[in-house]
């Protein structure tokens, strides 16, 4: 079998004239580069070097590997060097699998960031509720929510996804702020899912009682985007990702209600093939990804109440 470093090593001796100068401008011992073109004259059965104390020179059959040889082992190595270098810089393209909840939304925002600061990066994401086999598919990596899977994928838990309740501010100027769970199971409610039957919530509140809210739908979609679209157009109050609803919060086109009630929160991760010579496109995703979902934490955080919400919604509509 051939072997290139041998091969190297051999066009090397001959572009330097010795087996010490080549050992030198490789900072190789003079013994490793004999042994290595020794070794490659061994295995094609012929002898491509004159050995004098002083310098070396070709035998014709070197000669002609020699000049056959050089110019592909460089190509070689000028494309091994590149693919090295590139490796400064993110580049190719990107492929993506994302659950519909995940891929809506605020998600697009940063895709759309990640692209303008890494240019030389294509991205193409695949909304998909179905489960995805990243290998054979051929993604570079995937979102999943919620508990994983056993699996030999690696996975790295990125943020915690909250659910929350929200409605639109005109909703509630109309309906009123629910101050119960009874109050809330009487309101109109938008349903991201199938079927028409009631929807059942886990609910923790603030002192740690934990209730259960039934939902009737009013509402229902299995397509999230149309989802939102109700919830902000007054339809009734919904129960949401925080990253969907995240852009209407920070815009005052939606509220949360019932601030002293929450869900349990589900992990956010990204997975992907291997962990070994994980690209550096797929690496500056993921590190993009988790400064922005603070970022947005941050920003969530700082929204005001519920109370304060609506009082500057007044503001707007009596202006």
């Amino acid at each position: 079998m051939l072997d290139l470093n041998q091969l190297a090593i051999f066009i090397r001796v001959v572009d330097e004239g010795s087996f010490t100068a080549a050992g030198k401008s490789l900072q190789v011992p003079k013994s490793r580069i004999s042994r290595m073109v020794a070794d490659l004259e061994s295995s094609l059965g012929v002898r491509l070097l004159q050995r004098s104390t002083r310098q070396v020179s070709l035998t014709q059959v070197g000669a002609d590997y020699y000049n056959n040889c050089k110019h592909l082992v460089a190509e070689i190595m000028n494309v091994h060097s590149e693919i090295s270098d590139r490796q400064d810089r993110p580049h190719g393209v990107l492929r993506i699998a994302m659950p519909m909840v995940v891929g809506s939304g605020v998600f697009g925002r940063f895709v759309a960031q990640f692209q303008k600061i890494y240019p030389d990066v294509r991205i193409e994401v695949c909304h998909t509720d179905r489960n995805v086999n990243l290998i054979e598919e051929k993604f570079d990596l995937g979102m999943f929510v919620g508990d994983l899977p056993e699996s030999s994928l690696v996975a790295r838990v990125i943020a915690e996804t909250d659910l929350m309740l929200c409605a639109s501010p005109e909703f509630i100027e109309l309906k009123g702020m629910p101050s119960s769970l009874d109050e809330l199971q009487k309101m109109d409610f938008v349903k991201i899912g199938e079927g028409m039957q009631a929807e059942t919530f886990e609910m923790i509140h603030l002192s740690g009682e934990v209730s259960m809210v039934k939902l009737e739908p009013s509402i229902v979609t299995n397509h999230i985007a149309a989802a939102m679209n109700s919830i902000i157009q007054g339809a009734g109050v919904g129960v949401v990702p925080v990253f969907m609803a995240s852009e209407y919060l920070l815009t005052g086109r939606m509220i949360p209600i019932m601030h002293d009630w929450s869900f349990r929160p589900r992990p956010l991760s990204v997975v992907y093939p291997s962990r070994q010579y994980l690209s550096l496109k797929v690496r500056c995703f993921i590190d993009f990804l988790v400064a922005e979902i603070e970022e947005l934490k941050v920003s969530l955080d700082e929204l005001p109440k519920n109370e304060k919400l609506l009082a500057t919604y007044k503001k707007l509509i009596e202006h």
